[in-house]
């Protein structure tokens, strides 16, 4: 299968979309995640198994977070836009959690243009270090 970029006007926006991300999650804003998610987008937790679909589980989800909610930094992005016209991408993340330790992993998303512009239509977070339990 072929893929192409995104225009620079998507890329820029797609980028946008990854950075109200970590702010909503960041800041305690479930309301600002219909910014960042499609009404029926997923969320899928490699490390856990827990998966969450829709727009109020998503939210609950955030909200479960409480103050102990890691920082999020999301790094080297890519997209790409497959033959059947889904947007993909997929970045780093460092995640810092309350008591100083550090995380990382990779997110892979798949997009949907939506009347008020890009939306994350599911996310799965795979986690590199640490390693879990099972290796």
């Amino acid at each position: 299968m072929t893929s192409t970029e995104p225009s620079l006007a998507d890329g820029e926006q797609l980028r946008r979309l990854l950075a109200r991300f970590s702010h909503a999650f960041d800041n305690a804003d479930a309301e600002a995640l219909g910014e960042v998610f499609a009404a029926d987008g997923t969320i899928e937790l490699a490390r856990t198994g827990a998966v969450f679909n829709g727009l109020a589980q998503i939210r609950a989800f955030s909200r479960e977070l409480g103050p102990g909610s890691p920082d999020h930094q999301t790094l080297d992005s890519v997209f790409w836009i497959d033959e059947d016209g889904t947007a993909r991408g997929r970045s780093r993340y460092l995640a810092i959690l309350a008591d100083g330790s550090v995380h990382n992993g990779d997110y892979f998303d798949s997009y949907v243009r939506t009347p008020e512009g890009w939306r994350i239509a599911h996310r799965r977070s795979v986690p590199r270090y640490p390693l879990p339990a099972e290796g």
